[in-house]
């Protein structure tokens, strides 16, 4: 007897098992997990909102802070960006200056008001003078607000620290000299340290290098036809240490030199006195020096009258008196050679030897030439004592 297959039973059976109910749970999980991180996404978009809120809320209440420094850097640089937009405005020559106000500045949207830096308490005024120092031109913010602050000048700063006896400045007529063993007259540029020597009438300030940064060289090796020999012949005018500073002056490489670009934006061309004397001579106000001169030097060497009146022992009277190397500061570890050559010969010219005496030296020895430049007067005080650890520094 065969068995019978019912097919309709067999489909209703598989019917009904496709039919049964799925498990809610997987379904219940992904729900829950969705509620959770709408949730967490909600706090985190909220808790931006509010903190955004709290920032713009605080930005209308707070203003930013300048410092002093800041406000005088914003205006230098929009002068630069005004004189690059408008260059037929900047001085044609050297020594020439131009000045151009806040006011002009923000109106030309250079800057913005100076309210917006220095707040509504404070009422400051500000203008921005540019001076051609031959191929550069030296940008100088002066900003005012009232007693609490006045830009200053590097010789303002110098010149308050005047003495009447001991190491220090002193006026000498109308220049400011250091004299002494000990006197704080450090200043750091970029590119290397130097010694204020003096503060002119005119407010420029001459600098000697500290230590020299190049090779020793001769002051002249030429063939001197007075002597018969390759000793050098003592013009200066025509000599090879002239030569040597000039290129020193111009270098840009990094073993050799001694001012930085912006650094020689803030020298400024002078008379360098290369008159002779004799080792009797007794003056020291450089009118024997001064009674030849160079006109718009840019970099020189130190007179001999510069070197006596540096020392402060009353015995240093005469050109090579060996008490000119007692309570002086520009006494070092090296020889260094002057700018002043002998008027007794043809093949000499003055150093200072390493224990810091006045010498006669034939001019084709080597020596270092410790360099002289003039700084700017309106050059800008920045910080510093004029300590060694503390030099003075400049914008």
């Amino acid at each position: 007897m065969g068995t019978n297959f019912n097919v309709g039973s067999f489909n209703a059976i598989n019917t009904s098992e496709e039919k049964k109910p799925k498990s809610n749970k997987s379904h219940g999980s992904n729900d829950e997990l969705r509620k959770r991180l709408l949730l967490f996404g909600g706090v985190v978009l909220g808790g931006a909102i509010l903190l955004f809120l709290i920032l713009f809320l605080l930005s209308l209440f707070m203003q930013k802070t300048y410092s002093y420094d800041d406000i005088e850097k914003i205006m230098t640089n929009a002068a630069k960006e005004y004189f690059e937009d408008h260059p037929k405005k900047l001085p044609s020559s050297p020594n020439q200056r131009v000045e151009i106000d806040v006011d002009t500045l923000v109106s030309y949207e250079y800057m913005d008001e100076m309210v917006e830096y220095t707040g509504e308490e404070l009422t400051c005024t500000g203008k921005v003078a540019v001076q051609s120092n031959g191929s550069e031109y030296l940008y100088i913010p002066r900003l005012e607000c009232g007693d609490d602050y006045v830009t200053q000048s590097l010789n303002e700063v110098v010149t308050k620290k005047v003495v009447t006896e001991g190491d220090g400045l002193y006026q000498l007529g109308n220049n400011y000299v250091y004299r002494g063993e000990n006197v704080n007259n450090y200043l750091q540029l970029e590119q290397s340290l130097w010694r204020i020597v003096k503060v002119t009438e005119e407010g420029e300030l001459m600098l000697i290098l500290d230590a020299p940064t190049f090779e020793s060289v001769t002051w002249d090796d030429r063939y001197n036809s007075v002597v018969g020999y390759n000793l050098g012949i003592n013009t200066y005018s025509a000599s090879r240490i002239r030569d040597s500073l000039e290129t020193y002056y111009k270098t840009n490489d990094e073993d050799n030199a001694i001012l930085s670009d912006d650094d020689r934006s803030k020298t400024v061309s002078f008379d360098l006195c290369i008159g002779k004397r004799k080792t009797t001579d007794t003056l020291k106000d450089n009118s024997l020096e001064c009674s030849e001169v160079l006109q718009n030097q840019k970099i020189g060497l130190l007179t001999v009258s510069d070197y006596m009146t540096a020392s402060l022992d009353s015995n240093c009277k005469t050109t090579v008196d060996y008490s000119c190397q007692n309570y002086n500061y520009l006494v070092s570890s090296y020889k260094w050679w002057l700018v002043t050559a002998s008027s007794e010969n043809t093949s000499e010219a003055y150093s200072i030897s390493t224990s810091g005496i006045l010498e006669n030296t034939t001019t084709s020895s080597y020596m270092y030439p410790r360099a002289v430049i003039m700084l700017d007067s309106n050059v800008l005080f920045k910080s510093g004592k004029g300590t060694e650890s503390k030099p003075y520094k400049v914008k």
